[in-house]
């Protein structure tokens, strides 16, 4: 059986285009083998419960990783035409939402995660597979060959460490969730490489908010998996080598910035205060000021044990905000 699918991962339907595409990844479109990847990940993390693959934003964060590992920044990925496209490699079957059956049945392309949401649960795993997958010798076995089939030689283990990150930084947000919230805001334990410490601290942090500013609440997802928010410290790095997730907030990336910059801040209330330096001349805030974020609450998780510690807003209303 492993055979049987170690051919069909190594004979993915890709499209080659030797103008479109480099010889970095073989003259061949990565979109499906990097998607497969991602996938593998949720595996190695024990996050997939059935044999169903949802297109969630953390399956959409794991495709950009390795998308941004070994495609230039001005080419963008789009997770939504493998998700879409891989049904035609017999291992992958699209599950239509109820009511939704004819039109999957008329789809020729899906080009928007819209579109893939509006039309598709997800798509579900040959049983045999899913099994495969959850052990760890075929799973890694099936991991080396995808990046040795569909990448070139200098870019092979960059992506397989791409791989091991994911997953380590996957456990660091679990053994950070497990400890929330905190009795008294303390340092975290440095054994974890920064890599897999920042990109576990964001993964916690973003999902905690839903991808959703605290502040200002813009929310915006791409179809290569990128998110307006970023995952802030309150009180940075730097000084509490605390990832504790009630030393963050989700923040847009101005909002971010302006944070750190001492120009916002959060009352203990959980109200925004606004800098008096925001609005000082030759500043154009602009919408920071428009949005009337004065005295407005904040948007916080969902789980109450998540939100800010009052221990850290004060710090940062006594130590940063101007």
């Amino acid at each position: 059986m492993f055979q049987t699918y170690l051919h069909r991962f190594t004979h993915l339907h890709t499209a080659a285009n030797r103008t479109h595409w480099t010889e970095a990844t073989c003259f061949r479109a990565p979109n499906k083998p990097l998607l497969l990847l991602a996938v593998l990940d949720q595996f190695a993390q024990g996050n997939v419960s059935g044999d169903l693959i949802e297109l969630t934003p953390e399956l959409g964060e794991l495709f950009a990783g390795y998308w941004s590992r070994i495609m230039p920044p001005h080419r963008h990925g789009n997770i939504a035409m493998p998700f879409f496209h891989l049904r035609a490699d017999r291992f992958w079957h699209l599950v239509a939402r109820p009511g939704q059956e004819q039109a999957l049945a008329a789809l020729i392309t899906i080009s928007s995660i819209g579109q893939v949401r509006t039309v598709l649960l997800g798509a579900r795993l040959d049983d045999d597979l899913a099994a495969l997958l959850r052990q760890p010798e075929p799973r890694e076995a099936l991991r080396r060959a995808l990046v040795e089939t569909y990448f070139a030689a200098e870019l092979q283990a960059r992506l397989l460490e791409q791989g091991l990150v994911n997953v380590e930084a996957y456990r660091y947000g679990e053994e950070l969730l497990a400890q929330a919230p905190p009795q008294v805001l303390k340092e975290t334990p440095e054994q974890y490489r920064t890599a897999v410490r920042d990109q576990g601290f964001r993964r916690v942090i973003v999902s905690a908010y839903d991808h959703r500013c605290a502040f200002c609440g813009i929310r915006m997802l791409t179809i290569d998996g990128h998110t307006a928010v970023d995952a802030a410290h309150i009180v940075p790095w730097s000084v509490s080598h605390n990832d504790d997730p009630c030393n963050g907030m989700a923040l847009c990336r101005l909002c971010h910035w302006t944070f750190d910059e001492g120009l916002l801040g959060v009352s203990a209330r959980y109200a925004v205060l606004l800098g008096r330096q925001l609005a000082q001349s030759p500043n154009v805030a602009g919408h920071l000021l428009t949005l009337a974020l004065r005295g407005r609450p904040i948007i916080g998780p969902g789980e109450q044990s998540l939100w800010p510690d009052l221990d850290a807003l004060a710090w940062h209303r006594r130590e940063v905000l101007r």
